[in-house]
């Protein structure tokens, strides 16, 4: 089952850079205001819980069999990516613990030989060509088999669209449980481009992504080192206003 909970990222990033938080005013245009300085200053306290993560379709690694998957399987159980997406399968809630024998993750992608890893890491990513696919994953050294059988399709690649403002987000925005990046803040925005909020959530666990580090200030953003703790999802949602009306520009981080 799916749950979510709305993380508090103002905390995690007022501790990162040690200043104490308070609930900021709306900014009128970010160009313009004072905003910019006050978002260099104390940027955790920009990334507010919002609505419900659930509620807008954000979920956790979807677990079939004991393995965990990524992207979650459509209501029809299957997979669905474009090119370049990467696929992930990971045993490691099934993987036995130390003394125990060693154990391997095995995996055929449904378009080449069976791949195999230790446990260990107990995790394979992969990307494919588009067409459509049977993947396989087994695990090895464990008292009983343990299998699952799943339908990947992919899509050719679409373009993707770009935020309204230059630095926004996570990068990179796929890692590791115990990988390392940045939160990417504006501070500045274009010309008829006015920013009104910034908020963050993560699920299934507000602990999964933790600081790493002091804050870097640029031109036109800030930076926010971060490292993950445990899998899960992040998003970031960018709020605002251009001359086509109100938008959000949205930013996840997947963590495997």
């Amino acid at each position: 089952m799916h749950w979510s909970l709305r993380i508090p990222l103002s905390v995690v990033l007022i501790a990162l850079l040690g200043c104490a938080s308070s609930s900021p005013t709306r900014p009128t245009d970010v160009a313009t205001s004072d905003f910019a300085a006050r978002v260099a200053d104390s940027p955790w306290s920009y990334v507010k819980g919002g609505p419900s993560a659930a509620a807008r379709g954000v979920e956790a690694l979807a677990v079939i069999g004991g393995f965990r998957v990524h992207p979650d399987p459509g209501d029809d159980g299957v997979i669905r990516v474009v090119d370049g997406d990467k696929v992930v399968v990971n045993a490691t809630d099934i993987a036995p613990r130390p003394p125990a024998p060693p154990s391997y993750l095995v995996v055929n992608w449904g378009d080449g030989p069976n791949q195999r890893v230790g446990c260990g890491p107990c995790r394979m990513d992969h990307a494919y060509a588009p067409g459509r696919y049977t993947l396989v994953a087994s695990a090895d050294g464990l008292p009983a088999e343990r299998s699952i059988s799943i339908t990947v399709e992919v899509s050719a690649a679409r373009e993707k669209r770009t935020s309204h403002v230059e630095f926004f987000g996570f990068s990179p925005s796929d890692v590791a449980v115990g990988g390392t990046g940045v939160i990417l803040l504006p501070t500045v925005a274009p010309p008829g481009v006015t920013l009104t909020n910034i908020f963050g959530e993560c699920v299934p666990d507000e602990d999964i992504l933790q600081p790493n580090g002091t804050a870097s200030t640029f031109p036109t953003y800030v930076a926010l080192p971060f490292i993950t703790t445990g899998p899960g999802t992040c998003t970031l949602f960018l709020v605002g206003e251009d001359a086509s009306g109100p938008f959000t520009d949205t930013s996840t981080l997947t963590i495997h």
